[in-house]
This record gives C-alpha cells, structure tokens and sequence, in this order.
C-alpha cells in the first residue's frame, strides 16, 4: 500500500521566505502530458506559496541526471520514473520527493508494414528516447507481457516522443512509444497503427518523477512542502479545468492544433495526472522486479527509503485506522466545471488508491 499523505504540522524555519527554483524536465519541447508545473506557474500554483519556479528543459533522462546531481538544477519534476528508481539504484544521491504522473499516457505504434501485431516486430527497430530511458524499458515490459520476447527487437536511441513520432513517419524506425498528442494525430497518418495503449496493458508503470538531492531535502524542507502542495493542487485543477488546462498548453506548445490538444486531453487515462503526489508501494515494487529481470539494477533502494515525500505518513498507516475518505475533501475543495470535465474528475476520483488524513 502507499504512503498515506499528510501535511507537515511545521515546516522548516529556515527556508527562504521567497524561493528562486530551478526545475528539470527531460522532455523539450514539452507534452500536454507533462504540462503540470507549467500550468502550477501560469495559473499561480506556485506564486500563491511564495516561490518563482523556472523549468529547464532537456532532450532526455540523461543530460538531465547530471545537471541534476551537478547542481545546475535544485530537482527535477518531470524525470522518468525509471531512470529515477535506477540512478538511486546505482548509488546516485537522488530520492524521490512527488510523483506527477503515476501511470504513462504512452501508446505503443508502429508502420504498418512493419506489423500491425507485436508479433509481427520481432526483428525490426524501435525508436526510444535513450537506451535504459523510460521509453526504452516500456515497450519491452508490454512485449513481455505480451508474450513476445523483448530481446528479439532492435532499439536506437532518437530523442523526445516528438522525435521519435517524425522518425516513425520518416519510415526511419519501424515502432515506438509516443505519448496521447502524437496519437491525437494518426487520423493524418494512415500508415501509423496504435498497437496497445500502454496503460491498459501495464498500468503500474509510473511516468515521471520529482527527484531531488539527498542533501538537498533535509535542507528545504519547507521549500519542499510547498513545492509538492502546488504540484498536487495543480494536477488536481488540471483534471477539473479542460478549457483552462488547454489555454496553457497553448502557450506553451504553439505548433499544436487546438484540435490536437483538444483530442490529447480527452485521450489521457484518468490517472495520468496523480491527485496525492504519491506511488503505491505495489507499483513501485512491480517497476523494480521488471528492471531487476532485465538486467538494469542489482539492489534497489527499499520504496520507503527510495520516496521522501515533504509530507509525512499518516498516523492510521499500518494500525487498521480509516483515514478520512479523500473523496468528500476533493469535492469540497474545487469547483468543476462543465460535465465533462466532472465526469474526468470524478474517474480519476475513483482510480485514486491512497487516502488524506487531512485534506489539501
């Protein structure tokens, strides 16, 4: 089970009054997927807690790992879940603070003529972000899953899902993992089929991670706390807010069609965007046994000493108390609008697994 959330009854005195963060992200150009902490800064998630964030952008887990442990970011927010659990694997000083999106919105596709079942890719190439990236590690878990042996395909490393999805209608791979926006666009592409949607096959597989510095974290406790209050409340409206949520995205992926980005919304499993900041100990558990087989890591770090969230774990946790239902605190904190947006509000409602002892 997860860690039963909390807010810290006294943060840290002595974090700044006003924080200057700086703020990684492996995906450039961004998704409508990741938007979190762009819609946490243009709609003031983070303003309202005293904090200015920038996020810096990088192509990939890699580049952003090391600005990370070097010091030109302070955390990151939108780091793949795996290359997160295997950097701290390895001895790297990271653990994980938030999760932001606690299952992929990734779609396994391929061309046509390179097959229209998983079967049928044996042999041919696969477009991933970076070997041992995300994007590498989950269409080997749906192949396997799938009862097709991973080790049969080839995977060369192309860059972000943008990327990759301009390689795959090159005719430069044969297959890849996109995310919802490059599937939004297929009807423009009929050479392109949508194989799986990967978390109908493999939900326990989270997305992306907000990892920080072991030393970082005690030291900005406060600036922590907030940080992940802005990130929960932001996914929260995210999930209420279509026609807003669409505004930002806008902003910040100009080249989009409002139709495309209209389309990606409406496409996203209603547990894309993670209401409690958290991972099940189950799910993290399940990622960690499949790198384990695999190859990727040895002995990994125990999930409680792996997740540090700046919120505590609920006295009820592990004695049989029923935490107060997070449901009644959701409704009672937001306002939401449209039908359909309350209608993907309250699917995510039901998908949420973890219960607040006291609510945002």
């Amino acid at each position: 089970m997860g860690l039963g959330l909390v807010l810290l009854a006294t943060p840290s005195s002595g974090d700044a009054q006003t924080a200057k963060i700086k703020m990684g992200s492996s995906l450039s150009p961004p998704s409508l997927e990741s938007i979190t902490p762009y819609v946490a800064i243009e709609k003031g998630f983070f303003k309202k807690y005293g904090l200015d964030v920038e996020v810096v952008e990088f192509r990939g887990d890699a580049t952003h790992v090391k600005a990370l442990l070097s010091g030109d970011i302070d955390m990151s927010i939108n780091m793949g879940a795996t290359e997160g659990i295997v950097s701290a694997a390895k001895k790297a000083p990271v653990r994980l603070w938030v999760v932001v999106n606690p299952t992929t919105p990734y779609h396994f596709v391929a061309r046509k003529e390179a097959g229209t079942t998983l079967p049928a890719l044996v042999g041919k190439n696969v477009a991933v972000s970076g070997i041992g990236a995300i994007s590498y590690h989950i269409p080997r878990i749906v192949l396997e899953r799938s009862g097709v042996d991973p080790e049969k395909l080839k995977y060369v490393a192309v860059g972000s899902p943008a990327d990759r999805f301009k390689a795959l209608i090159a005719g430069k791979v044969d297959a890849t993992v996109v995310t919802n926006t490059e599937v939004a666009k297929l009807a423009s592409y009929p050479e392109i089929v949508d194989l799986v949607n990967v978390p109908k096959v493999v939900p326990e597989i989270p997305y992306e991670f907000g990892m920080a510095r072991e030393d970082y974290i005690p030291k900005n406790t406060d600036t922590l706390y907030k940080l992940a209050k802005a990130i929960i409340e932001a996914n929260r409206w995210i999930i209420a807010n279509k026609a807003g949520t669409l505004e930002v995205a806008r902003k910040i992926l100009p080249d989009e069609s409002p139709e495309v980005l209209s389309k990606t919304y409406d496409l996203a499993d209603p547990r894309l965007w993670g209401v409690n900041g958290d991972i099940t100990e189950a799910s993290y558990n399940y990622t960690v046994e499949f790198l384990k087989k695999v190859g990727y890591l040895e002995t990994p770090v125990p999930y409680k000493q792996f997740f540090r969230p700046p919120l505590r774990r609920s006295r009820g946790e592990g004695t049989g108390q029923k935490l107060i239902d997070e449901n009644a605190s959701l409704r009672g904190r937001f306002h939401v609008g449209g039908s359909a947006a309350k209608q993907g509000f309250l699917r995510a409602e039901r998908f949420a697994k973890v219960r607040l002892s006291c609510a945002l």
